[in-house]
């Protein structure tokens, strides 16, 4: 380690540190007893009586250094704290590339003490070193800045941090002798931009199944009922009977999808109300108990001991848990666990769901809807489109199901989650508003 480095980090050290922690042991003794004798004397005299052999005068700048003392140590308790608590994250390399100061938020966000990360390389804590270790390269050979650059680190626990980060020279006197970086973790924000951007595929989808259904549906029932009037004019043993009648069931298969379109499209304004959705849960129970004995599910409630009721559209709440439900199923053919919890939580508490501060009170109490299988689980890769209109990993199906729910979730100022891992099983979270 160099002995530049050695310098610069026992100077940035020092905030971290009281100021008083820096005076050497006997002085601060000293100053104590001084301390105590000036308040012994401030209240017998209002002008203090010279110590025995010392003159005056050294007292009086004793004092005087003192108050400075006290002053100085006030300026830099300020300006530590002002680094030590700011929102941003701020780490300080040397021209080598070694970490010589972080402040607390830094620590924090990577999810490491400070002592583990002074001397260490920034390139320790970089995802894909061999990518962005070029950009910490331009910043130290070449002095480039950087200005709202997104990166991805590395905490401690292994986990991948992205960041937006903005970089500034380190100048002492006219020589550079680091960089200092500020950032911010941008998890929670990328996060909100992947809803919104699934938020206008749904909106562009929309647009377009609704032009697609209305030219298609128009025909078809001309269709239908040309291939009806055929149908009543065979036989019953004509074999053109059959055909016929096949024609009517996949003009009504396509008729069932083009109202899934609508539905997607221009889901029914909710007509919300207070109900228990606990009896609702209970009541789709009734519907696919058969499925769940015949496929050796075993099927598990686990509601909290008080859950407020929902303010929701009811039926559309159902329409919602019935398709979670039965994807559920699906994905345990040979058996397996459905547990299906309710509590009370807020937005706060679950910080991997998002709404806009502008509209929703992080402390607004939520009902939350856990919804567990036992099954295939879903591949990583596909967790972010499973949302997405016609995505589907199934043989059957248009891939509409999940994206009707997620509308109409948020048409009921609610939204739904899902965590899943593969072999082990999925769980969907439904968040619904009380009020």
């Amino acid at each position: 380690m160099s002995k530049r480095f050695e310098e610069k980090k026992e100077a940035f050290e020092l905030l971290n540190k009281e100021l008083s922690d820096l005076i050497p042991l006997d002085q601060r003794i000293q100053n104590r007893k001084t301390e105590k004798k000036e308040s012994g004397d401030a209240q017998t005299s209002s002008t203090p009586t010279p110590a025995k052999g010392i003159p005056k005068e050294w007292l009086e700048e004793q004092r005087a250094l003192h108050e400075k003392y006290k002053l100085i140590e006030r300026v830099y308790k300020f300006y530590r704290n002002i680094i030590q608590n700011m929102s941003s994250s701020i780490i300080c390399m040397d021209m080598k590339g070694a970490i010589t100061f972080l402040n607390v938020n830094a620590a924090k966000t990577l999810d490491y003490k400070i002592e583990e990360l002074l001397g260490r390389n920034m390139i320790d804590i970089v995802a894909e070193p061999e990518k962005n270790g070029k950009i910490i390269d331009l910043m130290l050979i070449e002095n480039k800045r950087f200005e709202s650059k997104e990166v991805k680190l590395i905490s401690k626990s292994g986990s991948v941090i992205p960041i937006g980060f903005s970089t500034t020279p380190l100048n002492e006197k006219t020589e550079q002798i680091g960089v200092i970086i500020t950032f911010r973790d941008l998890t929670e924000m990328q996060l909100m931009r992947k809803q919104v951007e699934r938020m206008d595929r749904l909106a562009t989808m929309g647009e377009l199944a609704t032009g697609i259904a209305h030219e298609v549906r128009n025909p078809l029932g001309g269709i239908k009922a040309a291939a009806q009037v055929l149908e009543e004019s065979f036989e019953e043993n004509d074999r053109r009977l059959e055909l016929v009648s096949r024609i009517v069931r996949e003009i009504d298969r396509v008729n069932n999808l083009l109202m899934d379109f609508f539905k997607f499209a221009k889901p029914v304004k909710p007509a919300r109300n207070y109900f228990n959705v606990e009896t609702v849960i209970d009541s789709i129970y009734l519907l696919i108990a058969t499925q769940l004995t015949n496929k050796q599910i075993i099927f598990r409630e686990e509601f909290s001991d008080v859950v407020p009721q929902i303010y929701a559209d009811q039926h559309q709440v159902e329409q919602v848990l019935m398709n979670i439900f039965l994807n559920a199923i699906q994905a345990m053919p040979e058996g397996g666990n459905l547990t299906v919890k309710t509590y009370t939580t807020t937005i706060g508490d679950l910080p991997h769901l998002h709404w806009s501060d502008d509209l929703f009170d992080k402390k607004l109490p939520f009902v939350a809807i856990e919804i567990a299988d036992t099954g295939c689980g879903i591949p990583e890769e596909s967790l972010e489109k499973i949302f997405n209109p016609f995505y589907t990993t199934k043989n059957e199906g248009m891939g509409l199901g999940l994206s009707i729910c997620s509308r109409l979730i948020a048409e009921n100022n609610g939204n739904i989650h899902v965590d899943s891992e593969v072999g082990a099983g999925s769980k969907f979270i439904v968040m619904l508003p009380t009020r």
